[in-house]
């Protein structure tokens, strides 16, 4: 397990520091939910509302990860294009878990897009 959510992380992470996110997964309880997690990751789920993206009439930010290894970056730009007020952010130096890769680009972003 530890290894599976390293994989989302760009950095070292210490042990410490990753235990949060390995903890809920662990035990019978633990792994059976997360079996159920990885089930649920299926192309289909996306794929029923990928179609209404373009419907979409609000701002969007999206932030993606440059070195995210669980969804590649191509797919956030794919995302982006499809919804017509969207800005995409690519985030450097940052995994799928960005907020522990970069949370002060995280914050930063944020407080643009709000200002």
């Amino acid at each position: 397990m530890k290894a599976y959510v390293r994989g989302a992380i760009a950095r070292e992470i210490p042990d410490h520091e990753l235990a949060p996110y390995v903890t809920p997964w662990l035990g019978a309880t633990g792994q059976a939910a997360f079996y159920r997690h990885i089930a649920q990751m299926h192309q289909r789920y996306t794929d029923e509302v990928e179609a209404r993206y373009p419907q979409l009439r609000c701002p969007v930010q999206i932030l993606w990860g440059e070195e995210d290894q669980w969804i590649p970056l191509a797919r956030g730009r794919q995302l982006a294009a499809a919804m017509p007020e969207a800005r995409f952010q690519p985030v450097p130096k940052a995994g799928h878990l960005m907020q522990e890769d970069a949370p002060e680009a995280i914050v930063a972003a944020a407080l643009r897009w709000l200002d």
